[in-house]
């Protein structure tokens, strides 16, 4: 989904697409919450509802992820070719949940492709119940926190640039047009001299 499209189902659709968005949104930087910061910055909302619905699309999408990998269990998943292939990764996760829990789930919230395999790993594995629901509270509050108000602060800024980045990037993509052009054309000619053969 492009950036202007997720700016204009926040703009229309406000606190619940931020909820929604950022319940399926482990994958990048949460544009929903991004967007939510930045329509607060215009006062399009509000900047604490904007923290509430990106904490708690972000810790529903956790617990659902961390109940669904506790009901299979890492047994389960050992079973399949692919995850027999990656059993050094998956020992040195379990003893970075057994040595580092907190800093496992609090801070692999942040971390793009980590984000959306930890809970499942957590329950997986049986990490305890109480503790990882304590760390992915403390994770998604921060989460929250550090992404609605950097893009509620930067917004101003954001918006201001957009005018020009989007002439820069007209611009880099002529540029990068011709260059290509200019190649392929001497590719071509030099297949079709003697020399080229």
């Amino acid at each position: 989904m492009s950036p202007e499209a997720i700016e204009g189902l926040v703009r229309d659709y406000g606190y619940g697409v931020i909820l929604f968005g950022t319940y399926f949104d482990h994958y990048g930087i949460p544009l929903f919450l991004v967007f939510g910061g930045i329509a607060a910055s215009k006062e399009l909302l509000n900047l604490y509802v904007v923290l509430l619905c990106g904490f708690a699309g972000g810790w529903i999408g956790d617990l659902f992820l961390y109940f669904l990998g506790y009901k299979t269990g890492l047994r389960y998943w050992m079973q399949f070719a692919f995850v027999r292939k990656l059993a050094k990764p998956v020992a040195t996760t379990e003893r970075l949940f057994e040595t580092r829990p907190a800093l496992m789930v609090v801070l692999g919230r942040f971390l793009f492709a980590v984000s959306k395999i930890i809970p499942p790993f957590a329950g997986m594995i049986r990490y305890d119940v109480k503790r990882y629901v304590l760390y992915s509270f403390l994770g998604n509050v921060l989460y929250s926190a550090v992404y609605a108000w950097s893009s509620f602060l930067a917004g101003p800024y954001v918006l201001k640039s957009l005018r020009e980045l989007k002439a820069a990037n007209i611009l880099i993509t002529a540029l990068f047009v011709l260059a290509l052009f200019w190649l392929a054309r001497k590719i071509l000619n030099a297949s079709r001299s003697p020399e080229g053969i």
